[in-house]
């Protein structure tokens, strides 16, 4: 088992295996959570391969199939990356015919993203495989112990996700 040593920066008592000379790592909240989310990714690519659909193309297209048409920026928000990957990104996705750019006829400075007829179709053929991904992770999980999961990490990213400024709340 690796482990780092001396004590970690900021020791808390919930904190399994910590104490004043080791840290045992898969015992870290924040590495057992990067690598749940990296094998979320690594079996949903697997999933997705077959449509040519990456998982940054997957998280844009989800909130499209909910909200078709806001902004780039709102998009970047919501997707939870920064303005350049997300203009990197619908860059493919144009390209690959997933989404359309438009104007927006209200604010000529804004650019409404717009999902396509292929990206449109493509929703009910993706949907399952992320479902059976969920599946696949939550095997053995009572319905209590899923929504007990869900809970924990909406409660772990309200606390860690830094709080728009009133400035950029408005600009969205």
């Amino acid at each position: 088992m690796p482990y780092v040593t001396g004590p970690p920066q900021e020791p808390s008592p919930s904190d399994a295996g910590a104490n004043d000379s080791s840290f045992e790592i898969e015992d870290s909240l924040g590495y057992l959570v990067n690598r749940v989310a990296r094998n979320f990714a690594k079996a949903l690519s697997h999933e997705l391969a077959p449509y040519d659909v990456t998982i940054a193309q997957w998280a844009v297209l989800v909130f499209l199939w909910v909200e078709d048409g806001p902004t780039q920026r709102q998009l970047s928000r919501q997707v939870a990356i920064d303005d350049a990957t997300m203009a990197r990104t619908l860059d493919r996705m144009e390209r690959d015919g997933l989404v359309r750019r438009a104007r927006n006829q209200e604010d000529r400075r804004q650019i409404n993203i717009h999902l396509t007829d292929r990206g449109r179709e493509l929703r009910d053929p993706l949907l399952p495989l992320a479902v059976r991904v969920n599946a696949t992770a939550t095997e053995g999980f009572s319905d209590e112990e899923r929504d007990l999961v869900r809970d924990l990490l909406r409660r772990m990213i309200a606390a860690l996700e830094p709080q728009p400024s009133s400035t950029e709340q408005e600009s969205l």
